[in-house]
């Protein structure tokens, strides 16, 4: 759906930016292209903490008053990435005394000028420098400062065991044992531990690596850190104070200080992070690094870079008077209208805005507000014109290196031509129904031509009231590098609520064995890895084995429950031969030397039309969707109307409730023709999978499509048949017929009918006393 909002322009006040580069390392994506696929497929990366990272048992509790506690139970966090300090020709002392951050920041920071087509050797060092987003370094940092409280420590202990009445000797070896045991975590103290523990010296360990002689250097802006540090090098181009800027962030803060900080301010959510929806309740926390290699566009072209978009505008606010922590709409509008008084363009021109999206009911509420507010500036804003996501939906909040993230998702969005969906919002927030009508949050995502140019906005918000935002353009055509295996179409409707699981066992024992392997497997796994599991145990399945179990979870807790479910029932009724056990809840299903693979099918009637009913598939599969093509042509020859654009609709564009019943009563209309159609994309599916029926039926309706899968007529056929019934359907009281039920057996209604005048027949038998 191209954006028809009518673009005002203005002069254009700055230098354009190319983005001819970009590197990441976030939750579940260490490339570009996993981070895409993620956002794609919406594959949350959400997890129990580690104990490796919080250990729950000391620091969590429900109750959101407990002293020196956190009620937040999930994180988002890095997994598998190792510094090659011996490549990197990185002392071991300076390794170890060095803030991971720093490493994870010049790795990354390596992967994007890479990515941008250069390398150590040949990337251009004159005038070049660094500009990357952190608060306070990081945790490693945070508890190395623990090693230096060890005198107080020790006074503590000595205190504690004199009040116990402890004689000095016991004291004194309690100390000199506890001293080994403390500080044997803790790297000795060098003199590269203090470069090491500061924020300044990452962007300055980057421009060593690489030689840059422009700078390098940290902006702490909190949350909307890293977006600033992208302002502030898109500044130093404009201005020509640099040539090329590496400009990204880094975060790596799961610790006691911040998660128990935000805690205690009521940020973080107990529950799932719903972003821009009536559910939202805090956010869940992050980690991550990114960074994007900027330059001016008229360089980028000149030096035949390939672009991935343009940076047209940016702008940074404050919200002036008002609390540390608490946003304001009207200081995060004004730096959107600053950003678009620099790009030459009015913000009605968006396509969307990857919002700060924090998931928290004031900042949504907030944001959405301030979005609203910038763009009916403009005038009026057609409705639902412009689409609204969040990157922290798919990661949680990484904080200072949330800007980057969101800006890079943004980059890639229009790069791609593709709208990314936001993840989990299920109830939108009551103010796209009001004040903000001209948004919506993207829940489908959407696919534009390659040749479109795609416009988009990134916000970043940050404590004491700072705000940024920046304003993107589709560059070159779509990247092949960020392009999956899989069409785009088919991964924005991957995303499923459930997963089944399915196990097999050659005996009670041996499947109990397979069970307890798999809950420790599923101990600590994030909800994207619920998916690969799944398809796993999939290709493991052993079909000559006689017992199978299958599961049916949504998250890891569920599945961890109905797993200790299962072998309490394996342990106490196994089923016997030829027998299947289910449980309750019909979550669990087990079966013993069972061969029932004989299946009928029944067909819905008139009444089970639904709105995008079967887009799973028609998005999915090409053949789905030819299949689709080629019904709307086959209704078109017979001279009625194609169904294609009566079923699937962008739900979440809709203006209000009354557009979607519209919609629903436009679909009734073609309903027959529609549901039938429904019901022989499926059967075709089913066919794909090996799976046919040995029986038929229908409901009323049904029975239409019951006869084509019993072979009396083709689907062109049935199609047009449903269609004729549509019609007729339609028809005026004057000229429609009428339908009566009888009940008594066939001869009799045959007596009742023949004595009356006109066209009147006995159409269905229902049972032997019973027709129509």
């Amino acid at each position: 759906m191209t954006n028809t909002t009518t673009s005002i322009q203005k002069p254009k006040i700055v230098t354009p930016i190319a983005v001819v580069g970009m590197g990441c390392y976030y939750p579940g994506a260490s490339e570009l292209s996993m981070l895409w696929e993620n956002i794609l497929t919406r594959r949350c990366q959400f997890r129990q903490i580690p104990d490796q990272r919080l250990p729950l048992a000391d620091y969590y509790d429900a109750d959101r008053n407990a002293p020196d506690k956190t009620y937040g139970s999930r994180a988002a966090v890095l997994d598998g990435f190792e510094f090659d300090w011996v490549k990197r020709r990185v002392p071991k002392s300076a390794l170890d005394s060095t803030d991971i951050v720093h490493w994870l920041a010049l790795e990354v920071a390596l992967k994007a000028i890479e990515n941008a087509g250069y390398s150590r050797e040949n990337v251009p060092t004159q005038k070049s420098g660094v500009i990357l987003g952190n608060s306070l370094t990081g945790e490693h940092t945070r508890a190395q400062t623990m090693r230096l409280r060890w005198p107080f420590v020790k006074r503590s202990l000595q205190a504690a065991g004199a009040a116990k009445g402890l004689p000095n000797q016991v004291i004194e070896e309690l100390s000199q044992t506890m001293e080994q045991f403390y500080k044997s975590v803790f790297a000795t103290i060098t003199e590269d531990t203090l470069a090491g523990g500061l924020s300044n010296t990452i962007g300055g360990r980057i421009c060593n690596f690489f030689n840059f002689d422009g700078g390098g250097y940290t902006v702490d802006g909190a949350c909307s850190s890293s977006l600033i540090a992208v302002t502030t090098a898109a500044t130093a181009l404009a201005t020509g104070d640099l040539d090329l800027a590496l400009a990204g962030g880094v975060d790596i803060s799961l610790d006691t200080f911040e998660l128990i900080g935000f805690a205690k301010t009521g940020a973080l959510t107990a529950q799932d992070m719903t972003v821009y929806d009536r559910r939202a309740s805090g956010f869940i926390p992050g980690e991550g690094c990114g960074f994007a290699v900027l330059k001016r566009l008229e360089d980028a072209r000149a030096d035949g870079d390939y672009v991935y978009a343009v940076l047209n505008g940016w702008g940074i606010s404050s919200d002036g008077k008002g609390g540390i922590t608490a946003p304001s709409k009207t200081g995060q509008a004004k730096a959107l209208r600053r950003a678009y008084e620099k790009a030459g363009y009015s913000p009605q021109q968006l396509h969307f805005v990857e919002g700060h999206g924090t998931g928290t009911p004031v900042g949504d509420r907030t944001e959405i507000e301030g979005v609203a507010l910038a763009l009916s500036a403009d005038g009026a804003i057609k409705p639902r014109s412009c689409g609204m996501t969040s990157f922290k939906s798919l990661v949680g909040h990484t904080k200072a290196a949330a800007g980057i993230g969101g800006f890079i998702k943004a980059v890639m969005a229009v790069n791609q031509r593709i709208l990314p969906p936001t993840v989990n919002c299920q109830e939108p927030n009551a103010l796209f129904d009001g004040v903000a009508q001209g948004l919506y949050p993207i829940v489908q995502g959407e696919v534009y031509p390659p040749t479109e140019i795609i416009y988009g906005g990134v916000s970043a918000m940050g404590f004491g009231g700072i705000n940024s935002h920046v304003t993107l353009s589709s560059g070159d055509a779509p990247a092949p590098s960020l392009k999956s295996t899989l069409d785009e179409r088919a991964l924005l409707v991957s995303h499923q609520d459930t997963e089944v699981f399915v196990l097999t066992g050659a005996s009670v024992s041996s499947l109990l064995e397979r069970t307890q392997i798999i809950k420790q497997q599923a101990q600590g796994m994030s909800l994207a890895e619920l998916v690969d599991l799944a398809a796993e145990l999939s290709s493991q399945v052993n079909s000559q084995f006689p017992l199978r179990a299958a599961i049916v979870a949504g998250t890891p807790k569920e599945l961890l429950e109905r797993l200790g479910q299962l072998e309490q029932m394996l342990n106490d009724t196994p089923p016997a031969p030829q027998e299947i056990k289910v449980s309750q809840q019909r979550d669990i299903w087990i079966s013993n030397q069972v061969k029932r693979d004989r299946v009928a099918f029944l067909f819905p009637g008139q009444g089970s039309q639904r709105l995008n009913m079967a887009r799973t598939l028609v998005e999915r599969y090409s053949w789905a969707r030819e299949f689709l093509q080629q019904s709307d042509r086959w209704l078109e020859e017979m001279g009625f109307s194609p169904i294609s654009d009566y079923i699937y609709r962008p739900l979440d564009r809709a203006v209000n409730a009354e557009q979607v019943q519209n919609w629903f009563q436009e679909l009734t209309q073609i309903a027959p023709s529609a549901i039938c159609f429904v019901s022989l994309l499926w059967n075709r599916y089913l066919e794909r999978l090996g799976i046919k029926p040995v029986a038929v039926a229908g409901h009323s309706l049904g029975e239409l499509v019951a006869f084509h899968i019993a072979g009396a007529y083709d689907e062109k056929a049935l199609l047009g048949f449903a269609a004729m019934r549509g019609k007729l359907m339609r028809a005026k009281a004057t000229q429609a017929g009428t339908m009566a039920s009888l009940g008594c057996d066939y001869l009799t209604a045959q007596q009742l009918l023949s004595g009356i005048a006109g066209y009147v027949v006995v159409a269905n038998i229902n049972s032997p006393i019973l027709f129509h």
